[in-house]
């Protein structure tokens, strides 16, 4: 019996929903997946898993208030998963909420390192950034100190980013040149989107925005993988510095 069989007789089972709706995100059914989950929410509204699953779909459909409460939920429900407290610092970013955004990534690095989760390099940028946005410079400076060159990592592009905040890497060509050193990229435009927006990013807190202005405008107003954090973070930079952008047709 399939699960939508199950479903039909069983409509008030929140576990079902969990599963089918996870079923629908592997299928990359992913609207349909924010339905379920949200019918099953009925049923068990301090389900973490399906709160998470709709926080996380809710960021794409750029509802970052909506995917916050969704996502301080899951955090709070299971605080020891890291993804949900990086998620909702994302989602807290996005919105504007930059001390929720903050205390967020702090929760998620710290459960990274109790776990050895291999993504530290992604919330030390997303802190350094938080950091950088409240004008807390010093501390956006310590936060580096978690980030080493060589060091093991899922998140290449995450970690070259930090690297160039830290000063390891120099601005000049640093996009050209980290490209070249990816070895098999899963997805290299992806890596080139997320590496140009660090760079943008970095110059523009150094003063340097007649050269981050045009990185954010070619992300802003790319074509492609507009779901990307690079991509909507550079949209959320333009409108914060009252520069006008062309969202490419659907």
């Amino acid at each position: 019996m399939d699960l939508l069989e199950k479903l039909k007789n069983d409509p008030q089972n929140p576990n079902l929903y969990r599963e089918y709706g996870i079923q629908l995100l592997k299928e990359n059914r992913g609207d349909e997946a924010l339905e379920v989950f949200s019918t099953g929410l009925v049923y068990n509204p301090f389900d973490y898993v399906m709160r998470f699953w709709r926080g996380r779909k809710y960021i794409g459909r750029e509802m970052y208030v909506q995917s916050a409460s969704d996502l301080k939920l899951a955090a709070m429900t299971n605080p020891e998963d890291w993804e949900c407290w990086y998620y909702l610092g994302v989602a807290c970013y996005l919105a504007g909420l930059y001390e929720e955004a903050k205390a967020a990534h702090e929760r998620s690095r710290t459960n990274m390192i109790k776990y050895g989760i291999k993504a530290v390099p992604a919330t030390v940028d997303w802190y350094w950034m938080i950091c950088m946005k409240l004008g807390q410079k010093e501390e956006a400076q310590a936060v580096l100190d978690y980030v080493y060159p060589g060091m093991e990592t899922e998140d290449g592009d995450y970690l070259a980013r930090t690297l160039l905040y830290k000063g390891y890497y120099k601005p000049e060509n640093f996009v050209e040149e980290r490209m070249k050193e990816i070895q098999n990229p899963e997805r290299p435009r992806i890596y080139e989107q997320m590496l140009t927006f660090g760079l943008a990013n970095y110059l523009h807190y150094q003063g340097r925005d007649e050269e981050a202005v045009p990185l954010f405008k070619s992300l802003a107003e790319s074509p492609d993988n507009r779901s990307l954090f690079a991509v909507k973070q550079a949209m959320e930079q333009l409108t914060e510095l009252g520069i006008a952008y062309t969202v490419p047709k659907a």
